[in-house]
């Protein structure tokens, strides 16, 4: 490794750290606790040891790589029942001593300890992954795409362990958030190391979506644990001044309704989803063909621009299909609840993963990466539809 490799690998390897850094002078409410969430970074690259040493013994036992580009089902169930777990889980344990200690004194402490073991967590990631490597653009690539994957997988959990500060790491919002952050984290895998370099440009809505999902948790819980003199100048030191609806406001909206929720609007809802969504991916392969775009590409594996454009033709226009059925479906049915437009995008997702788990089994963990996505955008959508 020459000098310019070496700086390289170590500018990625301290991009978490530098991350960790920065949360860390910049918030406003850990005070003396900020010891915690270094000794929670330290525990978390700590943590990567074992996992590390179980996945290099399969590897070597039975050949089991996540990073082997190989779409099968035994790396497919690999990924989701061995490696996502595995991590999600040891971050778990770097938390642990923390939430035994009493430490999550605040609700927002819950999310720095979570995101303090991620990044240092994938700090030791990066560093061990891409040691010895030749740091070609798809490795470096990987490494910089798994700083805000571990940390926004590892915030959802976060959030529910600063919402659940006297049952730390056993209540039902806890199990469930940690569940979901360990199926986007198999996704994400799968997507980023399994398949196609192409397949990168999928990663990216999935970021931005976990990301939106932690900013509102973050935002939640510097709400709840404000005293009511400081909290509208500590939240707007640590969070911009943005004003997305709240998780509260998404809640009530989910839950107000003026009148009965009929079946007959849930399904016609999600015909018409169905029906914007393959509107929506005609128009995109004519765009396609009419300004010369390869379809053909993504099928040769092609590792340049020519195979990502199609991809991101696609799924840009499968995802932008959603809040336009969800704000319809909430015109037309004339609800004053995004609970029937929710519904219908949800029947719409499932029987669209149910098609392509009969025809294509390795696409649904493309679609299900996509879907909290979708169905968030659709929520959007009828949330616009309904205070119009």
């Amino acid at each position: 490794m020459n000098a310019a490799a070496a700086l390289l690998w170590l500018a990625t390897v301290a991009a978490p750290l530098g991350g960790l850094a920065a949360l860390l002078v910049w918030s406003q409410r850990l005070y003396g606790r900020r010891r915690f969430a270094v000794g929670t970074a330290l525990l978390g690259a700590l943590a990567f040891v074992p996992a590390l040493l179980i996945e290099t013994f399969l590897q070597r036992w039975q050949g089991l790589d996540k990073s082997a580009s190989a779409l099968d089902a035994v790396t497919l169930v690999y990924i989701f029942v061995v490696t996502a777990p595995l991590e999600q889980g040891l971050k778990v344990a770097a938390v642990a001593p923390i939430a035994r200690l009493r430490a999550v004194e605040e609700p927002f402490d819950g999310l720095v300890y979570a995101a303090a073991a991620a990044l240092g967590f994938v700090s030791a990631h990066n560093a061990v992954y891409l040691w010895g490597r030749p740091l070609e653009p798809l490795d470096i690539a990987r490494a910089l795409l798994a700083v805000p994957a571990h940390l926004f997988f590892a915030s959802l959990w976060g959030y529910a362990l600063g919402r659940e500060r006297t049952r730390p790491l056993g209540g039902r919002r806890f199990n469930a958030a940690w569940l979901g952050a360990m199926v986007l984290n198999g996704a994400y895998d799968y997507i980023v190391f399994a398949c196609r370099p192409v397949a990168l440009v999928i990663a990216a809505p999935v970021l931005l979506g976990t990301g939106l999902v932690t900013f509102l948790a973050a935002r939640d819980l510097l709400r709840r644990g404000a005293s009511p003199h400081s909290s509208q100048r500590r939240e707007r030191r640590f969070l911009p001044r943005i004003a997305p609806p709240s998780l509260g406001t998404l809640r009530e909206a989910l839950r107000r309704t003026e009148r009965p929720v009929t079946l007959t609007w849930i399904a016609f809802g999600a015909l018409v989803t169905v029906g914007v969504m393959t509107t929506a991916l005609a128009i995109a392969i004519a765009l396609g063909h009419r300004f010369g775009v390869d379809f053909a590409a993504v099928d040769r594996g092609d590792a340049s621009a020519a195979a990502a454009a199609p991809l991101l033709l696609l799924v840009a226009a499968a995802i932008a299909a959603f809040p336009l059925a969800g704000y319809l479906v909430a015109r037309a049915s004339s609800t004053g609840s995004v609970l029937e437009p929710a519904a219908s995008a949800a029947l719409a997702i499932l029987g669209s993963l149910v098609l392509l788990g009969l025809a294509a089994p390795v696409a649904v963990v493309f679609a299900a990466a996509l879907a909290p996505i979708a169905f968030s955008l659709a929520c959007a959508g009828a949330w616009i539809g309904t205070t119009r």
